[in-house]
């Protein structure tokens, strides 16, 4: 009995070139029809190779150590069956079809094996057969494959999108980048199962340290913080997107990344960059310590699908950090807008604007200080806490500042390590005992003059961005428009002190002045009525010619004589009434009086003298009866009205309309004269001011009437407004209120 054959077959005469052989695996105890399956097999052409056994024990043996494309069993031999050979393929893992030679099998047989997991048989009178069978029973197999293969490669296409579904849903949960990121590194660990995973990001200096690490890693609390060091060797891929594979096997890896591979005990690493549009965001790391591990496509693909999900997530988050931070700069940009609007008190102002810098920056130190006499002065400071030592108008020689840091005031002054300066002085040694102190200052220019300048020290951070700079350059000039506004405001409260006091001494001047002309107005006006009475007295005697008779001539000069005399008399008495009232001397009589009455007394005094041509008129409303005020004065106020309507009216009328309001009655004088221009309205009211004042004068009249009229109305506590239009006639209105409020 022979136990193995391994015939390798010579290769037929008409191969294809390029076409694979098979391999094949015989189970038959007679070496007779294995040659006839190969000699059918080769009149086919199929190219093959094959091994033949006649055991369990060592066609077990090849199953496990041997891949096949099929196997030929014969169905029943005298050890055993084609079931225990099913079942040894079964066991092998290998998905290839089994193929009985069989002598004779009958058909519900034939069922029974199919059912049990055999592909086809192949009687042995009919081996012609065989080459066709095997044929269809390998495509069956390949297909069948392709389908496994199909279904595994969409359960991992739907496992790589659940994970990336999973982390898309935490990008749309949260804003908060550390809790996406954590939860990214989390899904990744349980999909790829790696022996670490973490995500690494940069600095501001660009260098690349370990932020993210997932639950799952080996030793995780020693991973978090390291600084990276394989992203410099790997930089120019980085930029162009490119996954990197590190293998402990490989000799082309720099020294110092073999060196770092031994440290960490890694088998295999897989770096995938965080790149959005060309800028390097960080990186997705995966170590492999405990075997050698060959990444396969599957793998690369869901971590490519992921880091891109992650850089679009991390840029989403800058973006959002970026519209944070410009809110909360053009909030404390309008803070110090508002303190400068609400308050013109410089030094709240510029306290405001240091709090607000200095709480905006998130800094240690803010102060502002002026640049005079070569000194530098620290004038206004903020401090974050009390344990921040004060420099509150500390005082040092430019010079020294400029000579040892090359420190200039008229720009911009930025020092993230000023610890690391190697100049030495006094100034700049005191600043070095500061542990890791970031300076950044700002000039301040008032009016295009250089002032001084806006600084920040910082003690835990070591960057201030361009945009940060630019800020810091704005509150600057915010600073700067305080300080205008409050020199500003300073040379305005002395202008205003002094125009103050100035205008203080001319009204001293103006009322002495003022008193003077009053008392002698007053004093003349009285020194004049004492003559001017014996003048009227005497006239009056030698017109009713008590002592003898006159001729014609004289009783008209002494007419004329009397009628000067009284004009005069009236001229004095006005002036008088004027100069009491400007003196505040001028005391009211009010009573309840007739309306009615004192009208019809002032319209009798020109009734006798009226003229043809002209109508004098009288309405009353039905409901007036009574007022409050002084009766001499009222009657005085409504004579001179009247007298100025009858002077300026020769055809016409002149009417007397009394009528009242919800405060007030209304006195109006309305003629039908020569009326007003509108520039002599301006000026109607005032003292000595009249119609006709040139040389050829037409109308008679001191110009006292209406300027007297007016304040004895507003002693009252009422007005006269006139109406009038040039050629057609004038309104004069006394308004007096029901209850006078005497001024």
């Amino acid at each position: 009995m022979i136990n193995v054959f391994n015939c390798a077959q010579s290769q037929p005469v008409q191969k294809q070139k390029g076409e694979p052989s098979l391999k094949l695996l015989i189970v038959e105890d007679v070496l007779a029809d294995v040659e006839l399956m190969v000699i059918a097999l080769e009149t086919a052409e199929i190219q093959f190779t094959y091994d033949a056994v006649d055991n369990l024990i060592h066609c077990e043996q090849l199953l496990q150590t041997k891949q096949y494309d099929a196997v030929l069993a014969d169905y029943r031999l005298p050890q055993f069956t084609a079931y225990q050979v099913l079942q040894l393929l079964q066991q092998s893992t290998q998905e290839i079809p089994l193929i009985l030679v069989t002598g004779s099998l009958g058909e519900e047989a034939a069922v029974e094996c199919i059912k049990a997991g055999m592909t086809d048989y192949v009687l042995k009178e009919r081996l012609f057969r065989l080459p066709m069978v095997l044929q269809r029973s390998l495509a069956e197999f390949a297909l069948r494959r392709q389908q496994q293969a199909s279904i595994v490669c969409i359960q991992q296409q739907a496992q790589q999108q659940a994970i990336i579904n999973s982390i898309v849903q935490a990008m749309r949960e949260t804003l908060i980048l550390d809790e996406v990121l954590k939860s990214t590194v989390d899904a990744l660990h349980d999909a790829l199962n790696p022996s670490r995973c973490f995500i690494s990001q940069p600095d501001a200096q660009q260098e690349m340290w370990v932020n993210h690490v997932s639950a799952a890693t080996l030793n995780r609390e020693d991973c978090i913080g390291v600084k990276c060091f394989i992203y410099p060797h790997y930089q120019e891929a980085f930029q162009q997107g490119e996954i990197i594979i590190i293998s402990r096997t490989d000799s082309h890896i720099p020294v110092a990344l073999q060196e770092l591979v031994r440290n960490w005990s890694l088998n295999s690493v897989l770096i995938a960059p965080l790149l959005y549009q060309q800028t390097l965001l960080g990186g997705i790391v995966l170590h492999q310590c405990d075997r050698d591990r060959v990444w396969n496509s599957d793998e690369i693909s869901l971590l490519q699908a992921i880091s891109n999900q992650c850089a679009i997530a991390i840029h989403q988050a800058q973006l959002f950090h970026q519209l944070q931070q410009q809110t909360q700069w053009e909030k404390t940009l309008n803070q110090i807008s508002r303190s400068i609007n609400s308050s013109l008190d410089p030094e709240y102002i510029l306290q405001e604007i240091v709090r607000l810098t200095g709480e905006c920056f998130a800094v240690d130190r803010v102060m502002i200080y002026a640049v005079e006499n070569q000194q530098i002065k620290i004038t206004r400071e903020w401090r974050s806490s009390a344990e921040i030592c004060s420099l509150l108008g500390y005082t040092t020689p430019l010079a020294e500042w400029i000579a040892a840091i090359d420190f200039s005031p008229y720009k911009v002054f930025y020092a993230p390590h000023m610890e690391k300066i190697r100049a030495t002085s006094k100034e700049v040694d005191i600043v070095k005992t500061v542990p890791h102190l970031t300076v950044l200052s700002v000039p301040i220019f008032i009016r295009d003059e250089f002032f001084g300048g806006l600084a920040v020290h910082a003690m835990t951070r070591v960057h201030f961005s361009e945009e940060e700079i630019s800020l810091l350059q704005r509150i600057a000039d915010k600073a700067a428009i305080a300080l205008y506004n409050a020199q500003s405001y300073e040379l305005l409260e002395e202008l205003v002190k002094k125009r103050t006091q100035e205008l203080e001494a001319e009204k001293l001047l103006s009322d002495a002045a003022n008193r003077a002309k009053s008392e002698f107005l007053s004093n003349m006006s009285h020194e004049l009525r004492t003559p001017l009475t014996g003048i009227l007295g005497f006239s009056s005697i030698l017109i009713e010619e008590i002592f003898g008779s006159l001729n014609a001539k004289q009783k008209q000069y002494i007419a004329g004589i009397h009628t000067c005399g009284k004009h005069l008399l009236e001229l004095i008495n006005d002036l008088l009434d004027l100069t009491k009232i400007e003196a505040g001397k001028e005391e009211l009589a009010l009573e309840e009086i007739q309306v009615l009455k004192v009208c019809q007394d002032c319209l009798a005094l020109f009734t006798e003298n009226q003229l043809p041509e002209l109508q004098l008129k009288f309405a009353i409303a039905s409901d007036i009866h009574t007022c409050i005020a002084d009766q001499r004065r009222l009657k005085q106020i409504l004579v001179n009205l009247l007298s100025n309507a009858f002077k300026f009216t020769e055809v016409g009328s002149i009417t007397l309309k009394v009528e009242q309001t919800e405060v007030a009655i209304l006195f109006s004088v309305i003629d039908t004269g020569i009326g007003i221009s509108p520039p002599d309205q301006e000026t109607l009211f005032q003292p000595f001011q009249q119609l006709d004042s040139g040389l050829d004068r037409k109308y008679e009249g001191t110009g006292l009437g209406l300027a007297l009229s007016r304040k004895l109305a507003r002693l009252h506590g009422g007005d006269i407004t006139v109406q009038s239009q040039l050629g057609s006639g004038s309104c004069f209105t006394l308004i007096l209120p029901h209850s006078p409020q005497i001024n």
